[in-house]
């Protein structure tokens, strides 16, 4: 009988945030609802690729528990009415919040509306993360049962949560369609060190999108334009634009960049591949080091084994990025024999 409770409890539970989900807390959104309507809010952590597979599980887990507690606190230092907080799902990341203050609701969407801030793994620096939301309203039905009129505000709140998202990738769609046309992206250089004697042995490329903007970084830049089809093109405009400034870099070094299966492909369809390019703009690929993640690795091993064979062969060197965080560290590295680890 125990372990069955156990069982039940894992089901319903979340033991990460330590969150309970929908269904263990409709007895006090039901007291909430005699006392008038209740604003619901659907919150999730704002991401273009599925975040949790570029930063690993753990990490992600750490960000849910972060907006966990966040958003307890604001429900704790309430003036009005005490909120609920769940989850949809165990294991989920959509949050669910429940208010039946209108003022509160207020204030908490405005709260929600700016973000969640976290400290940076490598700089320690404080970083906002950016959060979605949706929200809907419950009223009491006198001819509907009362579950049914709290699952009806849930699904309203997705709904709102789906247009927002809608409007807010066809604003973000123009302003990728117009750095493309104005190519209004910034290339930095990251030194790249030999372990452990930490001489510099070339650069990586770095690109980012305007400042100040959503695109600014490279995880949305990126992130976003594959998901409007769009990655091939910002790719070719971002290995462009680090070829141009390549030429500032001290005498002699070696210049690190990344591309995805995607960009490759495209490279080779729209401007005769990237060795093409690289010679188009004074350079020798053997000048450059192709840097391929693990992940993407693992997603596109055939294809990426082949492309890669043909790279070396024009006089490329390979190094493979973000190694450990895969699933396949001893695969990749018996398939691909790269020139360097990272």
């Amino acid at each position: 009988l125990q372990t069955q409770l156990l069982q039940y409890r894992a089901s319903l539970f979340d033991g990460e945030t330590k969150l309970p989900t929908l269904p263990l807390v409709v007895d006090p959104i039901r007291k909430m609802l005699e006392r008038g309507a209740v604003q619901v809010f659907l919150v999730r952590i704002e991401q273009e690729q599925s975040l949790e597979s570029m930063v690993g599980w753990e990490r992600y887990d750490e960000l849910l528990r972060t907006l966990a507690d966040y958003l307890r606190d604001v429900l704790t230092t309430s003036r009005g009415t005490a909120g609920v907080l769940c989850l949809d799902n165990v294991r989920g990341d959509n949050f669910l919040v429940f208010s039946g203050d209108q003022r509160e609701a207020g204030r908490l969407h405005e709260l929600l509306e700016n973000g969640l801030a976290v400290a940076d793994e490598e700089s320690g620096e404080s970083v906002t993360v950016a959060l979605r939301i949706g929200q809907g309203t419950i009223t009491r039905s006198p001819v509907q049962r009362v579950e049914r009129s709290i699952y009806d505000g849930v699904h309203s709140a997705n709904e709102d949560f789906q247009l927002r998202g809608k409007a807010l990738d066809e604003h973000r769609r123009k302003e990728l369609r117009t750095i493309l046309l104005e190519r209004s992206v910034t290339t930095l250089f990251q030194p790249i060190l030999r372990v452990p004697t930490r001489n510099i042995i070339g650069y990586e490329a770095l690109s980012r999108g305007p400042k100040g903007s959503y695109l600014e970084t490279a995880e949305n830049l990126f992130g976003f334009s594959e998901r409007a089809g769009l990655l091939g093109e910002v790719e070719l405009l971002c290995v462009e634009r680090a070829l141009a400034r390549s030429h500032r870099l001290p005498l002699g070094s070696s210049v690190f960049i990344n591309l995805s299966v995607r960009g490759l492909e495209y490279l080779e369809a729209a401007s005769g591949g990237l060795a093409h390019v690289v010679h188009l703009s004074g350079w020798s690929p053997r000048e450059f080091v192709l840097e391929i993640t693990e992940r993407t690795y693992a997603h596109s091993a055939k294809i990426l084994k082949d492309r890669v064979s043909a790279l070396r062969g024009q006089g490329f060197r390979i190094a493979i990025d973000d190694m450990g965080t895969g699933y396949s560290s001893l695969a990749v590295l018996a398939d691909l024999q790269p020139d360097y680890i990272k």
